[in-house]
């Protein structure tokens, strides 16, 4: 609500001192567009920091809160300590996703001691193709309005 709120300051402002419609546009398409950068880089760095990681036998302990978050996180126990996703957790089916009678193949940080599982590998990989996605279709977008 507060953001909503800045918004409309900064946009009377803005008329109050005469910018014009165009240019306000033009300016939340690019705040629009360092968003979705922002995005893809931020999906770009846990893929990169995946490829760091190593491949371990896991077996699935528990869904609770993280240590240092807001958000329920799966716990796997590799080589016998216990460690958290690092993504949260699947809000649904969480029954069929997270099984205690099997055993997981997750990529360990060591440094950051937290794992990857295969729900977070997939939501890595496909984030940053749809987001990479994004940022070259609204440049494309912001091109072609530049233009006229």
């Amino acid at each position: 609500m507060e953001f909503i709120l800045a918004l409309l300051i900064i946009i009377v402002i803005c008329k109050i001192f005469g910018v014009s419609n165009e240019m306000l546009v033009f300016a939340g398409l690019v705040l629009i567009e360092l968003t979705i950068i922002g995005m893809m880089l931020l999906f770009a760095y846990f893929c990169i920091l995946i490829l760091f990681t190593k491949r371990k036998s896991a077996s699935f302990s528990r869904i609770d809160k993280a240590p240092k978050g807001n958000f329920k996180v799966a716990y796997y126990i590799v080589d016998d300590v216990e460690y958290p996703c690092i993504f949260p957790s699947e809000m649904i089916l969480n029954d069929q996703m997270y099984r205690k009678d099997r055993t997981y193949h997750v990529f360990f940080s060591k440094k950051m001691k937290k794992v990857y599982d295969i729900y977070t590998v997939i939501t890595c990989v496909v984030g940053l193709i749809f987001s990479a996605f994004a940022v070259y279709l609204t440049l494309q977008i912001v091109s072609l309005i530049s233009v006229y």
